[in-house]
């Protein structure tokens, strides 16, 4: 197993979601850590190129993304600046870089099969809707039908899965250790002075993992290794921040044999995974 590093994006800015589209791009939301504007970039998730970059809506400030479907980015804004709650669907076409609708009156649910579930809010239930995902028009009203909505919504959930994303889980520490990546991990809570879980994620013999080691100044350091089991030969170790106070979950993910890193919370490093 290899990993091949192809390149390292950085705005500067604090990365808080990373979106892989289905036809090979990637959108990142970040925030300037003083002013606190959103800016969103889009890359090649290859090349690294640039399809745009830092773009801003006319909201700078409270706006985030739901999702992206077929090279369409659906933002939210929300309903106060001290709240959750969202509001609006605003639909963005990545190709021409353009807004192709926008509506104040529904909130999004999720998109499927063409289509963008939302709801509107009244006062005991939600009412839910179903609208064209290019033009925003209403092809299907579901008042409150929230059987058919969940039924839908696991099609659409068994849909993201089949996108070939893996995630990391949590190793669980036993006396009883048969498997060499097991063994491996073991080693690594024996060794190093460990705060809370080594997540890990298994790729035939290819191990990927992060654990957070407690340094001389009792705080924590985020720390990545890749590693061929089959030759028990170290390909990268890379440390991911420092200084924390709190652990950092969700440090790294793989899709379509492409590995994302988080490097201080500001830089993304994307890495192939070639046998």
């Amino acid at each position: 197993m290899k990993l091949k590093k192809l390149y390292k994006h950085h705005n500067g800015k604090q990365i808080w979601r990373i979106l892989p589209t289905t036809n090979t791009k990637i959108v990142l939301e970040e925030r300037d850590a003083k002013t606190k504007e959103v800016f969103f970039s889009c890359l090649d998730i290859e090349s690294g190129k640039k399809i745009f970059s830092e773009l801003q809506l006319e909201e700078k400030n409270w706006i985030g993304i739901e999702s992206i479907y077929k090279d369409l980015i659906y933002f939210h804004a929300y309903r106060k600046p001290d709240m959750p709650t969202h509001k609006s669907i605003i639909a963005f076409d990545i190709t021409s870089k353009k807004t192709l609708w926008q509506n104040e009156n529904y909130v999004f649910a999720f998109v499927y099969d063409d289509k963008v579930f939302c709801y509107q809010q009244r006062f005991e239930s939600r009412v839910f809707f179903a609208l064209d995902y290019l033009t925003g028009t209403v092809v299907e009203d579901f008042g409150i039908d929230v059987t058919t909505i969940n039924q839908i919504r696991e099609k659409a959930d068994e849909e993201f899965w089949k996108q070939n994303y893996l995630f990391p889980e949590n190793f669980i520490r036993t006396k009883t250790v048969a498997e060499e990546y097991q063994k491996y991990l073991q080693q690594i809570l024996t060794n190093n002075v460990v705060k809370g879980e080594v997540s890990y994620l298994k790729i035939n013999d290819l191990l990927l993992f992060n654990y957070h080691e407690i340094s001389k100044t009792n705080t924590l350091t985020n720390i990545f290794s890749a590693v061929d089991l089959s030759k028990n030969k170290i390909l990268l170790k890379e440390m991911l921040d420092k200084n924390l106070v709190n652990l950092m979950p969700e440090s790294f993910f793989v899709k379509d044999n492409f590995l994302f890193l988080i490097v201080d919370k500001t830089k993304l490093l994307i890495y192939q995974i070639k046998e």
